[in-house]
Parts: C-alpha cells; structure tokens; sequence
C-alpha cells in the first residue's frame, strides 16, 4: 500500500517536465476540500518558475500560458500526480495574489468561489471568469515548455 503526500493550499511542488527542467508551482485550490467533494479529483496551482532550479524564487510572481482561449496563470489538473508524490511538496507559504486566495472560476456556466457554488452565470458573464479546464499530464508539460 503507497502512503498518499499531504497537501494543502498554499504548498509549492515541483513537476519534473519532459525536457529535463524543472517547473516550481503552488498549489491554489484542492478541489477535495470543497463541499460535496463535486471536484475531489482535481486541484488549481500557478507556477512560480521553469528551469534547472528546484527552489522556491524569494518573490513569487506567477507566470502566464497562452493556448486557444487567451492568456492565463491557473492550470487544472486531476490530484493523482500531486497526492503520489510524483510532483513533490517541497514547502509552504501563504498564497500573496488576493484573485488566487478569494478564487473564483467558471465551471459549465455556474459560478464557483474557492469550490463552493456561488450562482449561475448569464451567458454574457461567462467572460468575467476563469473557466475551468482540466489539463491532461501531457498538455500540463506541454504548457510549461512555453517556459
């Protein structure tokens, strides 16, 4: 039987990419926490860095991805990779961007803040918020080596 890592909102993890390098990321949302468990499958991060570096930067910015629907700093992503340990959790520390810690995203036309419903959206507001998409391991790899 494997033990399952602990992890928590706010805990930087490293994902090993394809390429050799290094992604450093924070963890923004566990979707397991939210009532329900409607998304205990998945989890939100942004990533601080891209590199050779395994460390956490001292000042955490998160970085930007592009692809189809625009410009973007939130990745989804199912919990298996992250809960193994195979993206370790290498520390913790609180989560600085104020639109990360009262997260809101769109998830089939409803209104979602920090995983609990908040309303359902005009088709008109649907712009306002991020949308949630789930990225597959390799589209997550293939996203950060825009890095």
């Amino acid at each position: 039987m494997s033990l399952k890592q602990v992890v928590n909102s706010g805990d930087y993890f490293t994902i090993p990419m394809s390429d050799g390098r290094q992604a450093v990321c924070q963890v923004i949302w566990i979707g397991k926490n939210s009532s329900g468990q409607k998304f205990k499958r998945v989890f939100a991060f942004c990533v601080l860095s891209v590199g050779d570096e395994k460390d956490i930067p001292e000042k955490v910015s998160y970085l930007s991805f592009q692809d189809h629907m625009g410009t973007y700093e939130v990745i989804f992503t199912a919990v298996d990779k992250l809960f193994s340990g195979d993206w370790p959790v290498i520390g913790s520390g609180p989560i600085v961007d104020q639109k990360m810690v009262n997260f809101e995203f769109n998830m089939a036309g409803n209104l979602y803040l920090r995983g609990e419903f908040v309303k359902v959206l005009p088709s008109e507001e649907y712009k306002n918020y991020l949308t949630m998409g789930i990225s597959g391991y390799v589209l997550v790899d293939r996203l950060l080596s825009q890095h």
